[in-house]
């Protein structure tokens, strides 16, 4: 003898409405020029937790997000980002954070190789920075980043 459960309509799952909606179908979205090879920077220079943030930054946190202030990434200051990324040198075995900031910029912070403080923070207009070794902080224009970068390797 052969039993078997009845099945009925009832799922104790339920699919939200948001989620029926047929707009999105299957698509292959192409990456814009030169994603990929900003993508393997972000992996060599801050590992996967480091691109995984990034990832989440500029996908995810949208005006508002924090305690309804924070700004959503700004292009010109994530342009910075790339541009001084490209050009930095960490320590070896320090990975540097990174983390967005409320105004939408970005802030990488590591230690050099004497355990003390750097802090990158990138907007639109360029970066501010501060290095606990020296007790230094200033600014530089986006022209300046690469050149902020090779100073921070010294």
């Amino acid at each position: 003898m052969t039993s078997f459960i009845p099945t009925g309509h009832y799922s104790p799952y339920r699919v939200s409405d948001d989620l029926r909606e047929d707009r999105i179908g299957p698509a292959v979205h192409l990456p814009a020029p030169g994603e990929a090879d900003r993508e393997e920077l972000l992996l060599k220079k801050l590992g996967t937790r480091g691109w995984g943030r990034l990832h989440h930054f500029r996908h995810y946190y949208q005006p508002g997000w924090g305690e309804g202030k924070g700004h959503q990434l700004s292009p010109r200051a994530l342009e910075g980002f790339f541009r001084f990324l490209a050009a930095a040198k960490f320590p070896v075995g320090k990975l540097p954070s990174i983390f967005l900031t409320d105004r939408g910029g970005l802030e990488l912070a590591w230690e050099d190789s004497n355990g003390k403080a750097v802090q990158v923070e990138f907007t639109p207009q360029g970066a501010e920075f501060y290095i606990a070794a020296k007790d230094t902080e200033g600014q530089v224009q986006v022209e300046a980043l690469d050149q902020l970068a090779a100073k921070l390797a010294a």
